[in-house]
């Protein structure tokens, strides 16, 4: 188990590699990202103008177009963009574009600097032929700092345009996913702050689900055939047939809107205490739960009657074991294998939650932020939490393992068996 576990460990970063460089190349060829929008919105602008006369006032100049594409990678190479956005390639971390004078070839220009007094710091960007040096205002020497051409295609002005700025390991490995295209807030600070909120609805579904599904899945197979097995059945098929989008709408209209029993949308965490938290939570939970719910149920009857027919249970019996020694220990057990396998893939949800019912119901989760990012192409979000699922699915692929291992001792990952 330990070689096995370090050897899907190891293939971790490939498979991790592979699926967010895919994804990273799809949001730079689908249409809609923050420069067509800064176009659009431009557009927009000289619209009004030819129309009221006014001056337009929109972001799309092309300078302001040129600082966004350095800003949110558009300026590099496709394989450069994505060794900087991963980390493994050092990018400009602060940077400033400034024109220098046409009669002193300098500039002086404030950029952002942590360890300085105020969080800015002053320097000038001197040109000596081509050549472009970066020093402080008191001429001493700006380590780290350097400047580079940054022309413009048919710029009408005749002053030199430059770049300033300080490469640094900035991207994922370095936990830094930049700043949302919408916001303007770090990436990691919009995850991180609805992450607790996914997590108390996924970790309540999970538990939900396997904590009636098991025991109920068990009395439908010691009960095979009977009233109580068809009537559950029955009813457990028709909520598995029913759309969750469709189940959270009806729930919400009805006892929401309709009778106004729970609250129909939003959920903060903070101005709630435990009663009203619980309120809030019980209609979404309900539809998260009744899919998986469901599907866990029958899985576990299915698995449980399979066994219970095999030979190993006839011979447990033979030799006068117990019928409910012989269900809890020995086919209880090995019925678990199959349900041990999906444990991992849960832990995706977990974290993520589910866009459908935080859409429906306004909760402010990964699964709304989400959405959001892809309805307002804010990429370094949408990346985001691309980083975060990937890595939960790789995790839980590793923790279905190790479950159904810890199910079936006669399973083993050794290569020669």
């Amino acid at each position: 188990m330990r070689d096995y576990v370090l050897r899907r460990l190891l293939l971790v970063p490939l498979t991790f590699v592979g699926i967010t460089f895919v994804t990273f190349c799809f949001t730079r060829l689908v249409p809609g990202g923050p420069i067509e929008r800064a176009m659009a919105e431009r557009q927009q602008a000289d619209r009004k103008r030819s129309a009221t006369g006014a001056r337009p006032n929109g972001p799309a100049s092309p300078e302001e177009l040129d600082n966004l594409r350095r800003r949110y990678g558009f300026d590099r190479p496709l394989i450069e963009a994505y060794a900087v956005w991963l980390g493994a390639w050092p990018g400009p971390s602060d940077w400033i574009v400034t024109r220098l004078e046409a009669k002193s070839s300098s500039a002086t220009v404030e950029v952002r600097d942590r360890a300085s007094p105020g969080g800015v710091r002053k320097l000038e960007v001197r040109a000596e032929g081509t050549l472009l040096k970066v020093s402080t205002t008191e001429g001493g020497t700006a380590s780290g700092w350097v400047a580079e051409d940054a022309p413009l295609p048919d710029d009408p002005s005749k002053d030199r345009r430059v770049l300033v700025h300080r490469p640094a390991f900035q991207g994922v490995l370095q936990l830094e996913l930049g700043d949302s295209a919408v916001s303007d807030r770090p990436v990691w600070e919009e995850v991180v702050s609805r992450i607790p909120l996914s997590a108390w609805f996924g970790l309540l579904s999970i538990v939900l689900a396997y904590g009636v599904s098991l025991p109920l899945g068990v009395a439908k197979a010691l009960r095979k055939d009977g009233a109580f097995d068809r009537l559950s059945t029955f009813a457990l098929f028709i909520l598995y047939a029913i759309p969750v989008v469709a189940l959270a709408v009806v729930l919400r209209n009805t006892l929401a809107y309709g009778m106004g029993w729970f609250p129909s949308k939003g959920f903060d965490w903070e101005r709630l205490d435990w009663a009203g938290r619980l309120h809030h939570t019980a209609l979404p939970l309900a539809c998260m739960t009744i899919g998986s719910f469901t599907a866990l149920t029958l899985f576990t009857r299915n698995s449980l009657l399979d066994n219970l027919a095999a030979d190993y249970v006839r011979t447990a019996r033979a030799k006068g074991l117990g019928w409910s020694r012989v269900v809890g220990v020995h086919a209880l057990r090995n019925s678990l294998i199959p349900l041990a396998a999906t444990v991992g893939g849960n832990l995706g949800f977990f974290l993520t939650g589910s866009f459908i019912i935080e859409v429906t119901f306004g909760i402010p989760g990964i699964g709304l932020l989400g959405y959001d990012a892809m309805v307002h192409r804010d990429f370094p979000v949408f990346l985001g939490l691309l980083t975060l699922s990937s890595l939960a699915m790789l995790i839980g692929n590793i923790v279905s393992d190790l479950c159904v291992a810890a199910a079936d001792p006669r399973i083993r990952f050794d290569r020669e068996r």
